[in-house]
């Protein structure tokens, strides 16, 4: 005897195996137990920038890393104010990106982007104004960048591509200057 499945049963378990796989991969990042925050907290303090070692292979800090692209980050915490992030931008190809401790990407700036070389990003919470920044006039406001930050806690990171295995020393010396700490106006 031969029982047969009706098509509505069939049809509500292919959706419900969708849902639960659904849910499964949107839990992931929660539940990883080593996360970029993780990671990059073995590295270093919060608030000081950290330049990462060149991508060999078994040997990176953060999955999925570039061999040509040299790296530098810092953990910032904006409990006790905020914080500024100083570089000097080597070339077009640079980008800032400014992260959450999960990874979600709530700021970024290309080198291209920026018409400068230098740049100073004050980095500040939802709750704290420009002006608590230090920033007090609008010509001030030219020099420097003020990004309001969702989190208190997250990570800068600065990606630095090599336009060739030569410029190599430039950038890993030009992430070596870059500067990150609390927030004063003298800088």
């Amino acid at each position: 005897m031969r029982v047969r499945i009706p098509g509505l049963y069939i049809v509500l378990g292919i959706v419900l195996a969708g849902l639960i796989h659904i849910v499964a991969v949107l839990m992931l990042p929660m539940l990883a137990p080593r996360n970029a925050q993780a990671r990059l907290a073995e590295l270093g303090p919060v608030n000081t920038m950290i330049e990462l070692p060149a991508a060999a292979p078994g040997k990176q800090a953060m999955p999925m890393m570039a061999p040509d692209v040299r790296y530098a980050f810092c953990r910032f915490d904006l409990s006790n104010g905020p914080v500024r992030l100083s570089a000097t931008i080597a070339d077009d190809l640079w980008l800032i990106g400014l992260y959450t401790a999960e990874g979600d990407n709530f700021y970024a700036v290309a080198g291209a982007d920026l018409k400068k070389a230098n740049i100073e990003l004050v980095i500040a919470s939802a709750d704290q104004t420009v002006e608590e920044a230090g920033v007090d006039s609008p010509e001030s406001t030219d020099e420097v960048l003020v990004v309001n930050s969702p989190v208190n806690e997250g990570i800068a990171l600065i990606r630095a591509p090599l336009k060739g295995p030569s410029r190599a020393a430039r950038a890993q010396d030009a992430l070596k200057a870059t500067s990150c700490g609390p927030y004063s106006k003298s800088g």
